[in-house]
């Protein structure tokens, strides 16, 4: 009897795996105008069109480092993408609504595409919002 309920138990987990939706993987290319890093946190990205500490802001948070990617990828500017959503608007005083584009952002896997001297450097990030 043990062994069935411990078989139908290892069943039941492998169809949950299976239900699990895996993320769209966005990949941006890191503009460090547009993106900064404070030598205090290096870990965290910060992007200008962030609304501040007092209302909270948007920035990403240093997963990992990825091996070079061998698929050809398609990099999109992060600054023209913020820009072109619906989570900003230029003519409002808070421009960027951060936690609306954190809710957005955090059910993807985002890549920022750091371009140094001679490689691409992928660094895997999590969308963040935090209120100081």
């Amino acid at each position: 009897m043990k062994a069935v309920i411990l078989i139908l138990l290892s069943l039941f987990s492998i169809f949950i795996k299976a239900q699990e939706k895996t993320k769209d993987t966005l990949f941006f290319t890191y503009d460090s105008k547009y993106i900064k890093a404070h030598i205090e946190i290096p870990n965290h990205f910060y992007i200008k069109d962030g609304s501040g500490y007092m209302d909270g802001t948007f920035h990403f948070v240093k997963a990992k480092v990825l091996e070079n990617q061998t698929v050809k990828l398609k990099e999109v500017c992060l600054k023209k993408f913020v820009h072109s959503s619906k989570f900003y608007d230029k003519n409002r005083k808070r421009r960027l609504d951060d936690y609306a584009l954190w809710e957005y952002l955090k059910n993807y896997t985002i890549v920022l595409v750091k371009r140094t001297e001679d490689r691409k450097e992928y660094i895997q990030v999590e969308p963040s919002f935090e209120i100081e």
